[in-house]
């Protein structure tokens, strides 16, 4: 497993904060599929290889990401190897993601449980 420094984390996010905020937004959702062969952002941003379905990385512009996953499949990976202390696993993952700026999510404050 590749090991990656907090000081390297901190750049990648700050790079990503930069160009959010220079384009007027608040936060970015990379999503990644092991289905498609394109998981590299979301292990870029979060350091989480996903091994089966889906997920999905929020980095608000401030406060902590969340890396969110399909409840329907709990095991995408090793859920240990992501650097992220916030890990949602939801029903609908596609609405947790809408709804969470309205909800304080990515800000350490969004629940483990499932929403429907």
């Amino acid at each position: 497993m590749e090991t990656v420094s907090p000081a390297e984390v901190e750049g990648r996010y700050a790079n990503v904060r930069e160009a959010l905020v220079r384009d007027g937004l608040d936060a970015v959702i990379v999503s990644g599929s092991e289905y498609s062969g394109f998981e590299g952002a979301v292990r870029y941003l979060s350091g989480f290889l996903i091994v089966h379905r889906y997920a999905y990385v929020l980095l608000p512009v401030e406060g902590d990401p969340s890396i969110v996953f399909p409840v329907e499949a709990r095991y995408v990976g090793e859920h240990g190897t992501t650097w992220i202390d916030e890990q949602v696993f939801v029903d609908a993952p596609g609405a947790w993601l809408r709804d969470a700026p309205a909800t304080g999510a990515g800000n350490g404050s969004a629940s483990m449980g499932s929403t429907t």
